[in-house]
């Protein structure tokens, strides 16, 4: 980049809906002492951005509440080139560097994502600032070997949140100094024991909900501090870890639980109620919720209940929505020596199926595990929940919810084995509510869990696969674009149009928004310049941005 131009084009959000997202032009701006002015190699669009932009301000991770007069511009899956720097930024980030952003930025314990609580990369140009390239504890860029294309490795951070949803890790003991709330019916005599766990990590807060008066002196004598007596909940508290103890009032229950904090634990212990219960699955997903049981023993059992967070080892595994652009990849990740022997994947698109199946099942029977495609829409239910039963007869080991769609979740979650884990990856709104038998977490030893994002070591170590080793995170790569094309990119992203994922180069403002498969109609060099199993390679963008890019 010889010169930098007077102004750069950028898609800014003013409200909710695509039609308030808006092509502008704009005065490139100049970096203050602790800014980096970027450009915008590659960005891939993300369904996640389909879901700010129909949110708007009402997005749980947007900082701000008024779009109209401080638009956003979207877009985290970005590969950048440092343009300027200005003048208290380390010399390190020089002009011309290259790096791949993780966009899971936390400032103060609260995520403020690029593209989400800041500007992001639908823009030609961006500034960035010491949030981004100093952090709180570390640098959030990762550098980038010139061998790597950007558009492949602007799709490493999907692949990141796929390899991350099987990292998760979840507290394993109370919050020491956090708030413990202890819940029962009314009139239930039982005295409880928390246990070591407890008197080692000790709360500054503990609420006891209708635990008898007994109950309540003897967990204040067990852990030596004061155990406050409650009769309801307060209005303006949120808990660290709530146990529910032997509590078999539904309502009462769906209250106490919905008082869970971010990243807090709700636990289960002992008896509880006959009929199934809402769960927030949308929590699991966005606030980091965990929900645990235990039968008897002491409260501490409760977190000494197993929580494993990888698919089993030669088990079962189902994916709903698992032919979509992410679930492609959750089911590429299955696919090894340690994943699971029996995979299933559900989809109501028969072209993305048909997709899948020529892309994975020459590796499944190299590998011989058995794979099975279908569309529940070409069947019965009663169809369907036979051929559920006939490929899993004891039930599932996995079942990855790729679909943010509640009912799927909660029709899935009645197919679970004893000690069944299912990842709620799909982002269901927080306070949605799904109906499980809590019973399941207590007597079953069945766990939901759920992320949203990655995190930096889950981005680093994808990155470093893509150098090292034969991962190609273009594998998922469906369909290309320009600048001008952006807005038509989201469109069918948001209508699935394509069978994986779509990448915009915004240095080619009018590259019509093409599939993969279509390249020749660009320019007939282009499919020369694909691997040996079709991908876009670095060759293929060098092409794309002689043919169509712009003179900078």
């Amino acid at each position: 980049m010889s010169c930098i131009p007077e102004t750069y084009t950028a898609w800014r959000l003013y409200g909710a809906g695509l039609e308030n997202l808006r092509r502008e032009e704009l005065p490139m701006p100049v970096p203050g002492p602790k800014e980096i002015l970027v450009h915008v190699d590659a960005v891939g669009l993300c369904f996640s951005d389909i879901k700010i932009i129909r949110a708007g301000a009402s997005h749980p991770k947007l900082w701000w509440n008024d779009l109209e007069t401080h638009p956003l511009t979207p877009g985290h899956e970005a590969v950048l080139t440092i343009v300027q720097a200005g003048s208290e930024v380390p010399r390190e980030y020089a002009p011309g560097n290259r790096y791949l952003i993780q966009c899971d930025i936390y400032i103060h314990g609260r995520s403020c994502a690029f593209g989400y609580g800041m500007n992001g990369a639908y823009s030609e140009y961006q500034i960035i600032d010491e949030r981004v390239w100093q952090g709180e504890e570390r640098s959030y860029l990762l550098p980038l070997p010139d061998s790597l294309s950007a558009v492949g490795t602007a799709l490493i951070e999907p692949w990141s949140c796929v390899q991350g949803a099987y990292r998760l890790h979840y507290r394993r003991k109370p919050l020491a100094g956090g708030k413990l709330l202890l819940a029962t019916i009314p009139g239930n005599p039982r005295v409880y024991r928390a246990g070591n766990l407890f008197q080692e990590n000790l709360p500054s807060v503990i609420h006891a909900l209708h635990l008898s008066e007994e109950a309540v002196k003897a967990l204040s004598e067990e852990l030596g501090v004061p155990v406050q007596s409650i009769t309801t909940l307060p209005t303006d508290v949120e808990y660290d870890d709530i146990a529910c103890c032997d509590l078999t009032d539904r309502p009462l229950l769906e209250q106490v639980i919905a008082r869970t904090a971010w990243r807090g634990i709700a636990g289960f212990y002992g008896k509880t109620p006959q009929e199934k219960c809402g769960i927030d699955v949308g929590a699991l997903h966005y606030c980091h919720r965990y929900y645990q049981g235990a039968a008897d023993g002491e409260l501490s059992a409760l977190y000494s209940s197993p929580c494993r967070n990888c698919l089993k080892r030669g088990g079962t595994a189902w994916f709903p929505g698992g032919a979509g652009a992410m679930g492609q990849m959750h089911v590429e990740l299955a696919l090894t020596e340690q994943g699971p022997d029996k995979i299933l994947v559900s989809d109501l698109d028969d072209v993305r199926i048909q997709h899948l199946e020529q892309r994975l099942a020459p590796k499944a029977k190299r590998l011989e595990k058995t794979l099975k495609i279908v569309n529940p829409k070409q069947m019965s239910p009663e169809a369907f929940d036979g051929l559920l039963r006939e490929f899993a007869p004891d039930g599932f080991d996995d079942i990855v919810i790729l679909v943010p769609v509640v009912a799927i979740a909660a029709h899935a979650m009645g197919f679970l084995k004893d000690g069944a884990l299912v990842n709620f990856f799909a982002g269901i709104p927080a306070g949605t509510p799904a109906p499980f038998a809590i019973g399941d977490f207590v007597e079953r030893g069945i766990r939901l869990i759920g992320s949203s994002g990655s995190t930096f070591e889950d981005m680093q170590d994808t990155l470093q696969l893509s150098i090292s080793s034969d991962f190609k995170p273009q594998t998922a790569l469906a369909a290309i674009g320009g600048m001008n094309a952006l807005k038509q990119g989201l469109e069918a992203v948001a209508n699935g149009t394509f069978p994986g994922k779509t990448a915009i180069l915004p240095s080619c403002p009018n590259l019509p928004l093409t599939p993969i498969s279509e390249l020749s109609t660009l320019d007939e060099r282009l499919p020369q310049t694909l691997d040996h199993d079709g991908n876009y390679t670095k060759d293929t963008e060098n092409l794309l941005l002689e043919r169509w890019g712009k003179r900078l």
